[in-house]
């Protein structure tokens, strides 16, 4: 069997997946919701954290505000994540601390 073969044969099994049934959306929903509401008392836990203890997580206050002022779906977790980076990302590239 060639590798040409191999590949389609993968991009049947793909497309031969059933579509989720209503129980298994309805606890993908509720799922969703739960992680979102955890989320959000995470969130206050860091907003307890004085400005040395969010430095050392690689965030500021203001990252923190605006991960709770966002919606309560979105992903505040990414939000910080991307935050937490960026803020390396520019101190390793300068040499010096925010």
């Amino acid at each position: 069997m060639r590798m040409i073969d191999r590949s389609l044969d993968l991009d049947l099994l793909a497309a031969r997946r059933p579509t989720p049934g209503l129980a298994a959306r309805l606890g993908n929903a509720a799922s969703t919701v739960l992680r979102a509401w955890f989320n959000r008392g995470a969130l206050n836990r860091l907003n307890e954290l004085d400005e040395r203890q969010l430095l050392d997580l690689g965030l500021t206050r203001q990252d923190v505000r605006e991960a709770i002022t966002s919606s309560f779906f979105s992903d505040a977790g990414l939000h910080l994540t991307i935050a937490a980076r960026e803020r390396a990302r520019r101190h390793l590239r300068n040499g010096y601390p925010d």
